[in-house]
């Protein structure tokens, strides 16, 4: 269980300091990583990560939600230009190069996560993405019967197999998500 918000400001710090390298420690060595490198990649000791999350697991539930809040926001600002093909479009491909050179891609968006936070901020983003899709569609640009779903088994299955195979090299992974969305057109 992640120890809710700290309510000293150098805690709160720290706590953002533990996360943040985390996420870099976990995307360079995979979450095989441990926590004294976290710790010292965060300047802080072993005690301080411990004190902010019971478990290593709750530790990579906290970067997920970071990251999930990340994309979800970057999504809701860039929708408000109103193109949503493009919009979905550049996700994919972004989420793309982040996933051929992140060491951390396999607790990504596809694995299940018993933290609530983490189903939580999931779903918003699924929200995010549906409503994306729904106006592509209306707007012309997706195919009528395409769901979300279809989206996640299509990505996820490239994501799965280029991961699998070690496939770090970003053209690769553009590749097939250009075919994934070429799918998607009517």
């Amino acid at each position: 269980m992640t120890v809710t918000e700290p309510r000293r400001a150098d805690a709160r710090r720290n706590r953002e300091r533990v996360i943040a390298a985390a996420e870099e420690v976990f995307a360079e060595q995979g979450i095989e990583a441990g926590i004294p490198e976290v710790a010292e990649r965060a300047g802080v000791g072993k005690g301080t990560v411990y004190r902010n999350f019971e478990t290593k697991d709750d530790l990579v539930a906290a970067v997920q939600v970071e990251r999930v809040r990340a994309w979800r926001q970057r999504l809701r600002e860039e929708s408000e230009s109103g193109d949503a093909w493009a919009v979905l479009t550049g996700f994919l491909f972004r989420a793309a190069g982040r996933l051929a050179c992140d060491r951390s891609t396999d607790f990504g968006a596809g694995t299940v996560s018993k933290n609530a936070e983490l189903v939580r901020e999931r779903e918003l983003l699924n929200q995010e993405i549906d409503g994306l899709m729904d106006l592509a569609r209306q707007q012309g640009k997706l195919r009528e019967d395409v769901t979300s779903a279809d989206v996640r088994v299509l990505f996820g299955g490239i994501c799965r197999v280029l991961s699998d195979d070690g496939v770090k090299d970003p053209e690769v992974w553009r590749r097939y998500t250009g075919m994934v969305i070429d799918a998607l057109r009517p």
